[in-house]
């Protein structure tokens, strides 16, 4: 019989349940996670140990996004509560409340940190304003809960992706529907704008990932290896690579131009949170509730952050 691989790691200070998302600071020196277990958490990348746990949602914590000053977070959760807090003592600064819109699944914001776009569970988006405190836009538009957002490196657009697969384009401005298709047979868990904001690029529930052109909605390309829902992905700084990750258990990298996989990491459960690392790595977080660090060139990982004991 083959040997038995041995448990993760555990720590004490490690979250309880599954990492569902990985931010990197905009000084590279800290990692933000958000999981179910309704904790998020601030890490020390160069010394390798948390530096706090930074707040915690009334329900399971779903998005954790840097302010582009670094001093701030925003942080988004299935009690419907989009919180702005202070990264070095944690405090509360403000509390957006999604009221009966719902839980907040997903989490933007624009590149200038003025602009955040939720997506909720009943279906609806909305465009807040960080630095008013308020709500700019309710917008109404999808039949199904969101399960995907994000917001054009201009701050002018924004996609949001649902679990029936349709995708709908924004004017995030004047609150206005630009465009909606049907993207995938199922549902959108991941998306993300190129770095000029003239593609788009979503993964689904139909395993695939599509790279879209924004002007027309015409789909450029498609990305087929993974046998699992594509649940995130993320872009490279250069943008010739997508590393997506799946509940296949796997995280991936595709050449944004060919469309050819070109590194697969092999993970022990399901993943739902993926990013580049400072040093080019791979970092993931998923079912076994740790935060692994992966070879770009792929390999085997190691446990950077272990999850907690039961």
């Amino acid at each position: 019989m083959p040997k038995a691989e041995p448990p993760p790691p555990e720590q004490a200070e490690g979250h309880h349940d599954a990492v569902v998302w990985l931010a990197v600071s905009p000084d590279r020196h800290f990692l933000m996670s958000a999981s179910t277990d309704r904790t998020i958490k601030l890490w020390n990348l160069d010394g390798k140990r948390l530096a706090k746990t930074l707040g915690v949602h009334k329900d399971m914590a779903r998005t954790a996004l840097f302010l582009p000053d670094g001093k701030r977070a925003l942080t988004a959760g299935d009690d419907g509560e989009i919180v702005l807090r202070s990264i070095e003592d944690g405090a509360v600064l403000h509390v957006f409340s999604a009221g009966e819109n719902g839980g907040a699944n997903k989490l933007a914001l624009s590149p200038d940190g003025k602009r955040a776009v939720s997506g909720h569970d009943t279906g609806t988006v909305i465009v807040w304003d960080i630095d008013a405190g308020k709500v700019l836009h309710v917008l109404s538009g999808h039949s199904w809960s969101i399960s995907s957002v994000a917001i054009s490196p201009d701050g002018t657009k924004a996609v949001s992706g649902s679990i029936d697969g349709m995708l709908n384009l924004w004017d995030i401005g004047e609150g206005r529907l630009i465009r909606t298709w049907q993207g995938h047979e199922r549902g959108t868990y991941g998306a993300a704008f190129t770095a000029d904001g003239s593609k788009l690029v979503t993964g689904s529930g139909d395993y695939t990932i599509k790279l879209w052109d924004v002007a027309s909605g015409e789909q450029l390309r498609q990305f087929n290896g993974h046998s699992g829902t594509v649940y995130a992905l993320v872009l490279s700084e250069d943008g010739k690579r997508i590393l997506s990750c799946s509940l296949d258990g796997t995280a991936r990298i595709w050449d944004m131009e060919t469309g050819r996989e070109v590194v697969q990491f092999v993970g022990r459960a399901s993943l739902y949170s993926v990013a580049f690392a400072p040093d080019g790595s791979v970092l993931t977080g998923g079912k076994d509730r740790s935060i692994r660090t992966w070879p770009a060139s792929g390999g085997t990982s190691t446990v950077l952050f272990a999850g907690a004991r039961d």
